[in-house]
């Protein structure tokens, strides 16, 4: 697509200013470390809460709702909704704590908190693991975006798109540290978010489509639109609303909504002036992430159904992106490519600065760990001020180089980035609550789970697979009513044995594809003429592979064995579980004013699965538990062996208890006996009487009270979008209500004033 002088005009308009905020703080950020990663503890609330909510906007989260709408509806978007709560635990309970603990990183937490040498290990080790490591696969997931919108908006290489995406960012994150970072997230925010609003508005304006309302009444997406699951199963609302609202959100440790405070939220956090800087920070993020943010990119994702329903009709629109891109979160920038001359660049630049805040926050944020835990406090203990300030400049400048590596090799998607992290962090979530409030959580707690999450996270994705997962719940009896199990030795063989075949024959066409997805770029650089031919080309043989898969598929092997004693009774099935998809589409369609479907127009696209001297074919709703039940399991066995190392691992010594106690005075239950026993030993670590007076309880109430008014906003503006207008205000109401009542109770936290 052609870019016109003024787009590019308003682009590099854009560019000056962020590159200025950096020239700006760059001499008072090198002053000190502590200005660098923190901005001197200076930092107001508002600042921060936009500074918070602009790093977790990045270009690829409109591709990542825009995935998960186009796969499986508005609803699936609960499997971000649900760390809303893990956000108001943040806010009410522990960004007290986080400001009182006066760490740099909170990294440096690990050695507040425990003693010896497995202390300064995991402090050391984690600064590496997320400094590097894991947030160098969040920039990856984002540059991935990058990549995307500059196959779609500039068909240029992806390369390209890397180097002249992360030059801008790293020059002004380098420079100015967390105030440019902070800064430049204000003005990228503000972008950001019209850019967002007026992609909606001009994705429902599409001819297509014909405005909001009638995007709304189309057939396409009706399926789409609910923003709750279908209670009628099991198989729908438990992946979809039960793990994520009742397990996740404790459980899983997940950048930015980490449970107990962390990563960047909790360096911005670090940054407030106080404790009630850091909470309003943390509110403010959580109500504009949750509650204002998510519906423009909805309506996109919605209309992207309706002008591009399938990934085919995105690739006969743009010739030019590349095959292994070629994914649904592509949607969001194809819509975005409809925009007007001048309206284009505004929110090209929009994407360029939701991609930068990003980027900017995670590199400082990365390199604060890098510096702060592992080169200052390993490497080079002297180290001066100067010294750390430059370290960071050169890791900042390091971390972007790696995280553009991840995002031109591995990387595919959003989607599936977002599973990736959230399996490799399932079970940790809940030391990181209750490190706070048990004295007898220790660094060997948080060795063992980190160890055995990654060790079990690589043994599901890589060992065990969709496949075997599937092995271990395909025979239960909760599942049994949507699966038909064939008990034939002979049959079994016969299916065993063609697909063993099918097998190398699908090895050879991935490679013959590979080879054309090479010729493809090369005739890409050439010209469109040459491009096109080779596309045609690479096309024809992803059919071919599709067809072969499909003839060799189980389900096709068993429906062609017609003579069986149970063939029959597999017919019946099919028939029974295509008039109960039937009935769950048609009750949707008739709530939403449409005619019901006959039945056949409702194909259920049954699946078959090999096990031992069973065959299983069943309905597709069984394979929407994969992902919940690995979760469960990582989370099962995590929790297993961390409760066990707690227990039979020594205690952290006595006196850097006391200290921490003293410093951040956590109270509750848990501390008593340390409290006691420095009492006894004529030492008051308790002053606050945060034993005695507990705010626990009352920070909870807030908590319930804060889920409750943003979730009444979220899903007012989203019946605002639907029409509901009466289900709207009254939510409204909802939400006023419980804010009344949330500043009430505000006052009684225990919240401290001061540095």
């Amino acid at each position: 697509m052609q870019l016109e002088w003024i787009d590019w005009a308003i682009i590099g308009a854009f560019l000056v200013v962020v590159i200025l905020i950096g020239l700006i703080v760059s001499k008072k950020a090198g002053s000190s470390s502590a200005e660098f990663f923190l901005g001197g503890r200076s930092m107001p609330w508002w600042l921060l809460g936009i500074s918070m909510v602009a790093c977790t906007f990045s270009c690829d989260t409109p591709n990542l709702v825009t995935g998960m709408v186009r796969e499986g509806g508005v609803v699936a978007n609960w499997g971000w909704w649900a760390f809303l709560i893990t956000g108001m635990v943040t806010v009410f309970i522990y960004a007290q704590l986080w400001r009182r603990s006066k760490v740099m990183t909170d990294l440096e937490f690990y050695e507040l908190r425990y003693s010896g040498k497995s202390a300064a290990f995991i402090r050391g080790f984690r600064s590496l693991y997320l400094g590097v490591f894991f947030n160098c696969l969040i920039m990856g997931t984002v540059t991935l975006a990058a990549i995307k919108i500059g196959q779609v908006i500039f068909n240029v290489e992806p390369w390209v798109a890397v180097v002249v995406g992360s030059a801008g960012v790293v020059f002004y994150a380098a420079a100015g540290g967390i105030k440019s970072c902070i800064w430049a997230d204000f003005f990228q925010y503000s972008i950001a978010m019209f850019g967002a609003v007026y992609a909606a508005i001009v994705a429902c304006r599409q001819p297509e489509i014909g405005g909001l309302t009638q995007l709304l009444a189309n057939p396409a997406i009706v399926d789409k639109l609910s923003w709750m699951p279908d209670f009628s199963t099991w198989l729908a609302w438990v992946p979809m609303l039960l793990i994520p609202v009742a397990v996740q959100w404790w459980a899983v440790w997940y950048p930015g909504a980490e449970p107990g405070g962390g990563g960047y939220i909790a360096q911005r956090m670090l940054a407030a002036k106080d404790e009630k800087n850091a909470i309003g920070a943390t509110m403010l993020f959580n109500f504009m992430h949750y509650a204002i943010r998510p519906w423009p990119w909805i309506i996109v994702a919605l209309a992207s159904i309706v002008c591009y329903p399938t990934l085919a009709s995105i690739k006969t629109q743009f010739p030019g992106i590349d095959p292994a891109y070629l994914r649904q979160d592509i949607a969001y920038p194809v819509m975005i490519a409809k925009l007007g001359p001048g309206f284009l660049g505004l929110v090209v630049a929009s994407l360029i600065a939701a991609y930068m805040s990003t980027i900017g926050t995670h590199l400082n944020w990365g390199s604060s760990y890098a510096v702060n835990d592992f080169y200052k406090r390993f490497w080079k203990k002297d180290a001066t001020e100067k010294q750390m300030v430059r370290a960071g400049r050169f890791c900042t400048v390091g971390l972007m180089m790696i995280a553009g590596i991840f995002a031109l090799t591995f990387l595919e998607d959003a989607y599936q980035a977002f599973k990736i992290l959230l399996l490799s962090g399932a079970g940790t979530g809940a030391i990181y609550i209750m490190r706070w409030f048990w004295w007898r959580i220790n660094a060997w707690t948080e060795i063992m789970a980190m160890v055995t999450a990654t060790v079990v996270a690589f043994w599901i994705v890589l060992g065990v697979g969709s496949e075997g997962t599937l092995k271990w719940y395909i025979g239960s009896g909760a599942v049994q009513d949507r699966v038909f199990t064939v008990a034939d030795a002979e049959i079994v063989k016969e299916v065993n044995t063609q697909r063993g075949i099918a097998a190398d024959q699908t090895k050879a066409l991935k490679a013959e594809l590979s080879a054309l997805a090479a010729a493809w770029k090369k005739a890409n650089k050439e010209n469109a003429e040459a491009r096109d031919a080779a596309r045609v080309v690479y096309d024809t043989k992803v059919s071919e592979i599709d067809v072969h898969k499909a003839a060799n598929s189980v389900t096709t092997l068993v429906d062609t064995a017609t003579d069986r004693p149970w063939s029959s009774d597999l017919q019946k099935f099919y028939t029974a579980q295509n008039q109960w998809e039937l009935d769950r589409v048609n009750k949707r369609r008739v709530k939403s004013g449409l005619e019901p479907k006959p039945l056949g127009e409702v194909a259920v696209g049954f699946l078959g699965l090999v096990s031992g001297d069973t065959i299983y074919i069943y309905h597709p709703a069984i394979a929407g538990l994969e992902f919940s039940v690995q979760l469960l399991v990582c989370i099962v066995v995590v929790t297993i062996v961390w409760v066990v190392t707690t227990l039979i691992t020594p205690a952290v010594d006595t006196q850097t208890l006391r200290n921490f106690y003293r410093l951040c005075h956590p109270g509750g239950p848990g501390w008593r006996k340390v409290v006691t026993e420095a009492k006894a030993d004529g030492e008051d670590i308790d002053q606050k009487n945060a034993i005695g007076d507990w705010k626990l309880p009352i920070q909870i109430l807030c908590v319930f009270l804060g889920c409750v008014t943003i979730y009444a906003s979220l899903f007012a503006i989203g019946n605002f979008v639907y029409g509901n207008m009466a289900w709207g205000f009254i939510l409204i109401g909802v939400a006023l209500v419980t804010v009344f009542f949330l500043f009430k109770s505000f006052g009684k936290i225990g919240a401290e004033s001061g540095k």
